[in-house]
């Protein structure tokens, strides 16, 4: 889990887990938020509240939230069979049920399936509540069918929530359980309470990003799960694309700077060797070409490049992370004694995407640009990461 990719990346390294249920008629919330550490999964901070519509300001609202609604609100059934078909055992088990009005989840065992329904405006009304209060909500489970990805990580055979009890036995799967102290759980060498259960469920859902479960609410929370890292992709992709382009302003500075030094030295050399007054004219006259050469570069650098730098990078979108652009590259490496030589009205565009058809999109887009003439896509590929890299070569009129 602590390797390298793209979803790590967007999601980060802390999640928060967070499970809503009904306890002698009042809603609750049971919290946990997890930190994935080099040493593995640590458990940062956890909590057990009535919810009045309103996360605690201690909860950081910027990471990812999964949600697990087993309250009230949530009808589970148990029923005998695992067929593939969800419309099959959805008839066995709600028969006559409008299903455009419901979500529902299946947790299929050996023999047995477990499934959780709950209406449609409900849950939709509770994402609506975190939405209001700026809250990134990537996953969504309900009832205690999240159990299907932690159950075999323990040896009990009983695991405990906050008001119910889940056997691996198959003659009664859940049933109605109050304790009155909590029950710490080793999963996977770590410690886990009875309270917080559900949500770790979630939390672990939502960074493998996988799970044997079927229902109408696993593709809804796979449709909140994408949405979540297209918001991040834009944010961080906006903060890299700033960073990209100053780079390539500081870039020009410090050629210019050096170049200017160079200057300034051979100026200096200028004034010893006046015994050769033929080298002197020749030094003069490369240093003449050196400095109209790096101020025509800086003059194009910040005016036309800044707006047409401006107007590709509207345009490129979330699936697209733009890694380098140069504006009028070398055509070879700069020596001292030679002037520099630059490939005019060409720029050169390098970066990712995990999405071919938003790449071509975006290259059509390129094309009909007033300023552009012609796009040539010079590489498009796989590097060593299995990542999809691109560049393209923008001819300017």
């Amino acid at each position: 889990m602590a390797k390298f990719s793209l979803n790590t990346f967007l999601l980060g390294k802390q999640y928060i887990g967070v499970e809503h249920f009904t306890l002698n008629n009042e809603d609750k919330v049971s919290l946990l938020l997890v930190e994935n550490k080099k040493e593995g999964l640590v458990i940062s901070k956890k909590d057990r509240v009535g919810y009045n519509g309103k996360i605690a300001e201690k909860w950081d609202v910027k990471l990812p939230f999964f949600l697990i609604i087993n309250s009230n609100q949530v009808i589970q059934k148990e029923v005998l069979g695992i067929e593939p078909s969800d419309e099959k055992l959805l008839h066995k088990s709600f028969p006559n049920t409008n299903w455009d009005e419901f979500y529902y989840e299946i947790w299929r065992l050996k023999t047995k399936s477990v499934i959780a329904i709950a209406r449609k405006s409900y849950v939709n009304t509770l994402i609506e509540d975190y939405e209001n209060q700026k809250i990134n909500v990537a996953g969504i489970s309900l009832g205690v069918c999240s159990m299907a990805d932690i159950i075999d990580y323990t040896d009990d055979n009983k695991l405990y929530t906050n008001h119910q009890s889940v056997s691996k036995q198959e003659t009664q799967i859940i049933s109605a359980k109050v304790l009155e102290s909590a029950i710490t759980y080793t999963i996977n060498d770590l410690q886990i309470e009875n309270r917080q259960l559900l949500a770790f469920s979630g939390i672990l859902r939502l960074i493998l990003n996988n799970t044997l479960n079927t229902g109408s609410i696993i593709a809804y929370s796979d449709e909140l799960y994408d949405n979540y890292n297209q918001k991040t992709f834009f944010n961080k992709g906006i903060k890299i694309m700033v960073g990209v382009v100053l780079g390539i302003l500081l870039l020009n500075f410090m050629i210019f700077t050096h170049y200017y030094k160079l200057a300034q030295e051979s100026s200096e050399i200028l004034l010893v060797n006046k015994s050769s007054i033929e080298d002197v004219g020749k030094i003069k006259q490369r240093i003449i070409v050196k400095e109209t050469k790096v101020k025509d570069i800086e003059g194009r650098m910040t005016s036309q490049s800044s707006l047409i730098i401006n107007e590709i990078a509207n345009k490129v979108p979330a699936s697209i992370l733009l890694t380098e652009l140069t504006f009028n590259p070398l055509e070879k490496k700069i020596k001292a004694d030679e002037p520099i030589l630059t490939k005019d009205k060409i720029m050169v565009i390098s970066g990712t995407t995990i999405s071919n058809q938003s790449f071509t999109k975006w290259v059509e887009d390129i094309e009909q640009l007033k300023f552009v003439d012609k796009v040539l896509i010079t590489h498009f590929g796989k590097n060593e990461d299995n990542e999809t890299t691109f560049s393209i070569n923008l001819t300017l009129k």
